[in-house]
């Protein structure tokens, strides 16, 4: 059949023959292209993670918004904005189980409660947070501190004692009572065989002060005479402590003795050792008067294990009263340096004047005037 027939006919009929090119583009229409499908993920994806990020938003506590016109109407002096501000601060000082039961508790009251996704007990609202500071930035550690040095040792201690030993009494009862009214205890040295050896003894002893034998040794200069009963060089041991016995019968009071000159009796050992055992085992004490640098009266006293000791200054050498004040200052220094000191003067005028007016300046210098015995060591 002729083409133009074909055609007719085919109109005629109502039909159209497909044409194979078009059809294939009309089947390739039907499926979504490519690039609609990514589209398609994408949105899914997107939709997906809008939906998940909603939910974690809804986890988080809800902000007050209201807080600031809350703050706002209530005044910044109100009590009740006073109150709001507390509230988490006394909440942050309680113990952290307490903490966490009332936070779940308030959270639950509040209208932003949320009942399927409540808050962890640790949150507390951000405004009731003070600012945490910022962690410090390295700083060297600082050097240690230098170690102190020693204290350096102290020169004057709280509590000095002094002991005051006035010699050669045993002639004059009315300046030995005078001695015996200073407003401190003196120690009363009383020499052998004289007129009122006893009766100053006994005064000394009545009136509670310390009394010792005033022992009369051999002195370097033979023109001096040391007195009556005086142990001299020339002496047998037997005549040595005949004589030492005889002086201590003239008074039941001694409790110790010094020499009385002897510079050249206290210079030789054994003869010292002769009268010191003498008084060792009378239980007595020796103090070393000291009336030479030579003395080795004071060193054997030590060897027997005797209480002894010696002379610091004499305040009367020199007996005007300036020379006597200046030695009782120079009593009191010594005594801060070492914490003991020993002086001896004589029963004169100026060294009692001297002594009367000194009772105020041992108070306020710490002094504590004591009895030679308590200064003697063994």
């Amino acid at each position: 059949m002729p083409p133009e027939k074909r055609n007719k006919t085919g109109k005629a009929k109502g039909g159209r023959k497909a044409d194979p090119a078009k059809s294939g583009r009309a089947g390739a229409k039907k499926r979504p292209p490519t690039s609609v499908l990514i589209a398609w993920v994408l949105a899914l994806v997107l939709l997906s993670s809008l939906i998940y990020l909603g939910k974690e938003a809804r986890r988080l506590p809800a902000p007050s918004a209201d807080l600031p016109a809350q703050k706002a109407k209530n005044g910044p002096g109100s009590q009740a904005s006073d109150e709001a501000g507390a509230k988490p601060g006394k909440l942050l000082d309680r113990p952290p189980a307490q903490r966490h039961s009332e936070s779940r508790t308030e959270s639950s009251s509040s209208p932003n409660y949320n009942p399927v996704e409540p808050p962890p007990p640790r949150d507390v609202p951000l405004v009731a947070l003070a600012p945490r500071p910022a962690p410090p930035r390295d700083v060297p550690s600082a050097a240690p501190a230098p170690r102190p040095a020693p204290p350096s040792p102290d020169i004057s201690p709280k509590a000095a004692r002094v002991s005051i030993v006035i010699d050669d009494l045993g002639l004059d009862v009315g300046i030995a009572k005078k001695f015996a009214s200073l407003p401190f205890p003196v120690t009363f040295s009383v020499l052998p065989h004289q007129a009122h050896s006893s009766e100053i003894a006994e005064l000394a002893h009545l009136k509670g002060l310390e009394v010792i034998l005033h022992l009369p040794m051999e002195p370097l200069n033979p023109k001096e005479n040391p007195g009556r009963g005086a142990l001299l060089l020339s002496m047998s041991g037997n005549e040595i402590r005949r004589n030492i016995r005889a002086a201590l019968d003239t008074s039941p009071y001694f409790d110790g003795a010094n020499n009385h000159m002897g510079s050249r009796m206290t210079r030789d050992a054994e003869m010292m050792k002769t009268v010191l055992w003498e008084l060792k085992v009378r239980e007595l004490f020796f103090l070393d008067s000291m009336t030479t640098d030579g003395s080795k009266g004071w060193k054997i006293a030590r060897e027997l294990k005797m209480p002894s000791l010696k002379r610091d200054i004499f305040l009367d050498d020199n007996p005007s009263a300036v020379a006597v004040r200046s030695q009782i200052t120079r009593l009191v220094r010594i005594a801060k340096v070492k914490g003991t000191a020993l002086a001896i003067g004589h029963p004169r005028a100026a060294t009692l004047k001297s002594l009367q007016d000194a009772a105020g300046y041992f108070r306020e210098e710490g002094i504590e005037i004591v009895p030679a015995r308590d200064l003697a060591g063994r």
